[in-house]
Formats: structure tokens, C-alpha cells, sequence
């Protein structure tokens, strides 16, 4: 079986709005996969509105994205940004349970608005 394809996060969010769009039988593109595939590998055409980053996806990628399916592969910011959501929630649990919920999550964001005061960059090791 074929793996999910790795997209990024604008990617991802023009598939979601291709696939929301299936089956709209009054469409002539987004009548049934088949159509969707067609319009893409056309070469006349390209998508319009929140769907523009899917011509950014190379035709397999976006034929296995839309059958087998997708992840996203954050930027190493991204993932910065989700732990900062997460602990602006109280999400993150403290390793240590003596710890108090509210002030580990709030030495979370000072840490990272530190490290980004510093000039500390991000990034991600490939596994």
C-alpha cells in the first residue's frame, strides 16, 4: 500500500478544500475524482482561491493525496507556534506533577520568547 503523501500546510488546506468540494455534482470540476485529476494534469488550467497551493503539488503527489491520503510536515516554526497555542491553553502537561500548570505554561512562552529575542533559529532534522 502507498504511503501518505508529506505536504505543507498551505498545501494541505487547498487539498482539504478540494476534497470539501467533491462531489458537487453542479460543478464541472469537482464532480468526481476523475474530474478533479483531469482538470489538474491539464496544463490550461489551474486551481483559483484557498486551492492555488495544490498546483504547487506535483501530479503523483496529488493523485496519491487525494486517494491515499496526506500529513503535514511542519516547518520547524510551525512547530514552535503549536507548543506556544498549547501552553497559551494550559495543554502541556509538567513533567514533574508538583509543578503548577499555569506558571510551567507560562515559563514555556517566556522560554521560547527568549530564544527568539536572542536570535535563536529553528529547524528540523530529518529522521
Amino acid at each position: 500500500m502507498a504511503q501518505k503523501v508529506q505536504l505543507t500546510t498551505k498545501q494541505a488546506k487547498a487539498m482539504d478544500s478540494i476534497k470539501d468540494r467533491l462531489g458537487d455534482e453542479h460543478s464541472r470540476v469537482f464532480k468526481d475524482l476523475s474530474t478533479v485529476i483531469q482538470f489538474k494534469l491539464n496544463e490550461k488550467y489551474s486551481f483559483t482561491a484557498n486551492r492555488t497551493e495544490a498546483d504547487t503539488i506535483s501530479d503523483v503527489d496529488f493523485i496519491l493525496a487525494l486517494t491515499v491520503g496526506y500529513e503535514v510536515k511542519q516547518t520547524a516554526e510551525e512547530i514552535v507556534e503549536d507548543i506556544i497555542k498549547k501552553s497559551m491553553r494550559y495543554d502541556i502537561q509538567p513533567i514533574n506533577h508538583h509543578f503548577d500548570i499555569t506558571s510551567y505554561s507560562a515559563g514555556i512562552r517566556r522560554a521560547f520568547k527568549e530564544l527568539e529575542k536572542a536570535g535563536i533559529q529553528f529547524t528540523l532534522k530529518d529522521e
